[in-house]
């Protein structure tokens, strides 16, 4: 679960940098000037995720050593 939190994060971070910079090779503009509201919350989201997907670890390394 926390590998495919993790993957799920880094995924939408990658498309939350695109909405914000754009791609000047592919001509895609930055459509958060448009959207600003849409960019917050996204953004919001990829920060959850993050912590989510840290807390899932910290768990895992602490059941590690509850079995130990």
């Amino acid at each position: 679960m926390m590998g495919i939190t993790i993957t799920a994060a880094s995924a939408s971070a990658s498309m939350v940098y695109l909405a914000h910079n754009g791609n000047q090779n592919t001509m895609w503009l930055p459509f958060c000037q448009q959207f600003g509201n849409f960019c917050q919350t996204a953004s919001g989201a990829v920060v959850g995720s993050l912590i989510a997907g840290t807390f899932l670890m910290f768990i895992i390394i602490l059941s590690a050593f509850a079995l130990k």
